[in-house]
């Protein structure tokens, strides 16, 4: 299992000093040169933004999907799994009526063929998103672990679990994380993202430095994954840090060289 951190220049500065050890850069896809940048320090692989769920991957650039993916190595093309309102205005927004959720595994599974059909199933990997509450755009089934894996098995795609969504997930629906995390596929599991959950502003945001709590669920993580209960991925990213200002005001130094190597240890030792 390698074991990745987003890029910020931060990390680069850090890594250049030695100060901290890690296998490749995550990257975005939005800016070639950035990618260069950062293989300068580290090998590189990209993460995409493309959802699955919207039917608007008809008309996504796979040329550059597929050459980013080429001159990186990227192994997998990810998707993630959405379901807005405003594409399904007949569906309630916590509703899990048997009609409903089968509209959404439709529409998502005729995204995710497309994919499909361009690259195999088996470079497909799905990440699990955010749902917040009632009032949010996204719809209470896309997140629900039996929805995600009837979607995985009947795609015969992989999985992207990204523990922090399903952190926040939990804090807004009120389930036991540990509880729910179990009900995925797990013997799917492709990739694995890593980050703090912290509440700004009133509501939970990912990308944020480890707390313990967050400590714990990584470290739980990993015991199934070395234990072989879960699927070993092929790779486990640290999405702290990163560039532009979505990432910019939560992106330190003094946290990237403090957390990076206690993830490290945890995730490679």
């Amino acid at each position: 299992m390698r074991f990745a951190v987003n890029y910020s220049p931060e990390a680069q500065r850090l890594a250049e000093k030695s100060l901290i050890d890690f296998d490749l850069f995550k990257c975005p896809d939005f800016d070639d040169q950035l990618i260069q940048t950062a293989e300068k320090s580290r090998p590189a692989y990209v993460h995409f933004d493309l959802n699955a769920g919207e039917d608007k991957l008809g008309s996504s650039d796979w040329n550059k999907v597929e050459r980013l993916a080429e001159q990186t190595n990227t192994p997998y093309i990810n998707l993630h799994l959405v379901a807005h309102s405003k594409d399904f205005p007949s569906i309630s927004s916590g509703s899990l009526n048997k009609q409903d959720t089968k509209k959404i595994l439709n529409l998502v599974t005729k995204d995710i063929g497309l994919a499909v059909d361009r690259f195999g199933a088996e470079r497909i990997i799905l990440e699990n998103v955010v749902y917040r509450d009632l009032n949010s755009d996204m719809l209470l089934a896309i997140v629900t672990p039996e929805l995600i894996s009837d979607i995985v098995y009947e795609t015969k795609c992989g999985l992207l679990l990204d523990i922090a969504h399903a952190q926040m997930t939990c804090h807004y629906s009120g389930a036991d994380v540990y509880d729910y995390l179990s009900r995925f596929p797990m013997d799917r599991l492709k990739e694995l993202h890593i980050t703090g959950i912290q509440k700004k502003d009133g509501k939970y945001r990912d990308s944020m430095p480890m707390t313990e709590e967050d400590w714990k669920l990584a470290e739980w993580t990993m015991k199934n994954i070395k234990q072989g209960l879960w699927a070993e991925p092929w790779a486990a990213s640290f999405e702290y840090g990163g560039v532009g200002p979505i990432f910019e005001w939560r992106t330190n130094a003094k946290v990237i060289e403090e957390q990076v190597p206690r993830l490290y240890d945890v995730v490679k030792k």
